[in-house]
């Protein structure tokens, strides 16, 4: 705000300059604008025209005014451009008031292993990510995988709010301590009871604190590692597919909320208009097949199959319409 008062004093300088030799000697506007600013920035071309002894005169006064004026002003400018650039406070400020104005973004605490990993697939996604760590050196190598950051301790309500929890999606904790964890849920849950919270947990104690702490998804990163080994054994191709290390333009399965220009109509009018095929509908928290009668409702969330471009069709049918 300080760099554009001092613009304007520049402009209101400039202006003043030139109404005063267009009064005093009758030049138009563009002579008179040119002839200050020759003037004030001391470039000394000339007089654009010979000048009156009262234009002399007033020429004297914006000399010695006018140019040291000008001076001031232009460090005063200088000053306020490099700290905008350089001050870390001014920075912190300008990318908190972001975060602020975030809206349906993730909220992940923690940046370790786990973490990282979680924000990848995320920011992959086309997700918007924000990231509370109090190590500074993961928070930096996360700014440089292009993910917004919140140094402070995530148990902190007020470190929450900073990183504008009252519009995000979810909240995923992750921090290697299930203490720590809980009281992020307890936090979060305290705030604004309606977000999603989902939790790692270390061991089955833990998770049941975390169920009863309001947390709709904990997860145990061994008990899964040790799914997926399983897994692998057992039926790789599947195991493979259903984690990500299958990637075809032909096939993929991912999970779409309903547009709202499907709402009442049938599953198999998607299908035919989109050539995506409905594995399953979540509605209430519960899964249902998806018979081709089936009658698609507000808030419904779909498990589609097919081609990239058939379920991406699902995606931006909305857009097409419009």
């Amino acid at each position: 705000m300080r760099n554009l008062y001092v613009f304007l004093m520049l402009l209101v300088l400039v202006g003043l300059g030139a109404t005063g030799f267009h009064v005093i000697e009758g030049w138009n506007w563009d002579d008179s604008i040119y002839m200050t600013l020759m003037v004030l920035t001391t470039v000394g071309f000339g007089e654009v025209h010979p000048l009156t002894t009262a234009g002399k005169i007033y020429t004297d006064v914006v000399m010695v005014v006018g140019i040291g004026l000008m001076l001031y002003l232009l460090s005063l400018l200088a000053e306020g451009l490099v700290r905008g650039v350089f001050d870390p406070a001014l920075a912190q400020r300008r990318k908190e008031k972001r975060l602020l104005n975030l809206k349906n973004h993730t909220v992940v605490c923690g940046y370790g292993q786990v973490g990282e990993a979680v924000c990848s697939a995320l920011a992959g996604a086309g997700r918007k990510v924000v990231v509370i760590d109090n190590d500074s050196a993961r928070l930096e190598w996360a700014s440089t995988q292009g993910l917004l950051t919140l140094q402070g301790d995530a148990t902190d309500e007020d470190v929450l709010r900073r990183a504008g929890i009252e519009h995000a999606q979810a909240l995923v904790t992750v921090i290697g301590s299930d203490p720590a964890n809980l009281y992020v849920v307890l936090s979060a849950k305290g705030l604004f009871p309606d977000l999603r919270v989902i939790v790692r947990a270390s061991d089955e104690s833990a998770a049941r604190k975390m169920r009863r702490a309001g947390a709709e998804e904990v997860v145990n990163p061994y008990q899964l590692s040790g799914n997926r080994i399983a897994g692998m054994m057992l039926a790789p191709n599947l195991a493979r597919f259903l984690n990500g290390g299958v990637a075809s333009e032909h096939f993929t399965v991912r999970e779409v909320t309903l547009p709202a220009g499907y709402v009442g109509r049938m599953v198999s009018d998607l299908g035919r208009e989109t050539g995506a095929l409905v594995v399953a509908i979540w509605r209430e928290g519960q899964p249902l097949k998806a018979r081709s009668q089936e009658g698609l409702q507000a808030g419904d969330t779909l498990l589609l199959a097919g081609a990239n471009h058939e379920v991406e069709a699902v995606e931006g049918w909305e857009r097409k319409m419009e």
